[in-house]
């Protein structure tokens, strides 16, 4: 079975992660989503574009957030005043491109765990621990960061 990644947050960071993953693996099912649907479009035809967060978390096993504040991930992990994740991360990896300040992180990370996911503040640090698969599309991710 194919991985299947998400990336949230189409900015600069978000576009040259879905560059470098269309390069390192044409055949990905690579699913974009942004806030502004208008930064996904150049991807139309090689990528699913997704119409909210919830989607694009839905679509994949392996979700890269490449969003600028932690306003923005707490949005997409429905992660609220409590600090818990509601989002349905069960069984995923969260690969934070834009991580929060090391407490943050730290805070975000056991939350996501706590939710059922894998929580990973770098690319290279989730491929370490990924299979093969996997690993070579996170170190593909890294050269973004």
């Amino acid at each position: 079975m194919n991985l299947r990644v998400s990336i949230v947050g189409m900015g600069s960071t978000g576009t040259r992660a879905a560059r470098r993953l269309l390069e390192a693996e044409p055949d990905i099912a690579l699913t974009l989503y942004d806030i502004e649907p208008d930064r996904c479009e150049d991807f139309r035809g090689s990528a699913t574009l997704a119409t909210s967060a919830r989607e694009a978390l839905a679509e994949s096993d392996t979700i890269v957030l490449a969003l600028p504040r932690e306003r923005e991930i707490d949005r997409t992990l429905e992660r609220f005043s409590d600090g818990n994740v509601t989002a349905p991360v069960a069984g995923k990896l969260i690969v934070d491109l834009e991580p929060p300040s090391a407490e943050r992180a730290r805070r975000l990370g056991q939350a996501i765990v706590a939710a059922g996911g894998r929580y990973a503040c770098a690319p290279l640090q989730a491929a370490s621990a990924a299979g093969a698969g996997e690993a070579r599309r996170l170190k593909a991710l890294a050269l973004v960061a």
